[in-house]
């Protein structure tokens, strides 16, 4: 089984069918992006002029986006010295240590939020 596929299983485990959803796996995927963006110094005025100039054009097409989205990462990590699928792996392994009681926690308090399902 690949990483990806079990990383998604070990979601599903953890949170239910909501990990399945393709729009709650886009709005975590979102979030991420805005953390990595906040730990290289990105401003938020910059985060919302990108999100504007996304927005505004058609979408695309989610195949073609999900490589997009891919390559990118993976030059931004090589760029400061990462391997993203090392840092992909390594991760992984961190949050399997991480108990089921403070996953159920985090989640809640996204949903009390109105970020997540």
């Amino acid at each position: 089984m690949s990483r990806p596929r079990e990383f998604l299983v070990w979601a599903a485990d953890i949170f239910g069918p909501v990990a399945l959803d393709p729009h709650e796996r886009a709005m975590r995927f979102l979030e991420e992006a805005i953390e990595l963006s906040h730990a290289l110094a990105i401003p938020i005025g910059t985060l919302s002029a990108v999100a504007e100039r996304g927005y505004a054009r058609p979408p695309g097409k989610v195949n073609r986006e999900i490589g997009q989205s891919a390559v990118t990462l993976e030059m931004l990590a090589e760029c400061v010295g990462f391997s993203a699928e090392i840092e992909a792996a390594r991760e992984f392994d961190r949050v399997k240590s991480i108990p089921t009681e403070e996953w159920a926690a985090r989640h809640a308090a996204k949903v009390k939020m109105g970020i997540a399902k």
